[in-house]
């Protein structure tokens, strides 16, 4: 399972998940426009804009809105807490601090450098 991003500065963006979350590069797959980095089984592809028209895919439009949110999971609250202020010292913003869900998980919303939304999401005790 892999899912990509898609960014004018796509190293940038990859060290910033890379990070903030603690991922390992698959350093088989690194190229001029891929960078790929491991949270368990999945893969997460950061790819350069070259990359739209390699696959004959469109680039998205600015304004069109978010088509896309990650969601990454934690033990503890003091584990998601932590991850939060990594994210925002390497650039993220938080769009909706740590709060509780309907269905009690404790979360808090951001966007990476490029602006693509991420939740990050704990389950409570």
């Amino acid at each position: 399972m892999q899912v990509s991003l898609f960014s004018e500065d796509f190293i940038a963006l990859s060290e910033f998940y890379r990070d903030v979350f603690d991922l390992s590069e698959n350093e088989s797959l690194r190229s001029d426009v891929f960078r790929g980095y491991m949270s368990d089984d999945v893969m997460i592809g950061f790819s350069a804009l070259a990359a739209y028209e390699m696959l004959g895919l469109e680039p998205r439009k600015n304004g069109e809105g978010d088509q896309t949110a990650f969601t990454f999971k934690f033990d503890s609250k003091a584990e998601l807490d932590t991850a939060v202020a990594t994210a925002v010292t390497r650039g993220a913003s938080l769009v909706k601090e740590q709060f509780m869900t309907y269905y009690d998980w404790y979360m808090a919303v951001l966007r990476d450098p490029d602006g693509n939304a991420l939740r990050l999401a704990c389950p409570t005790p």
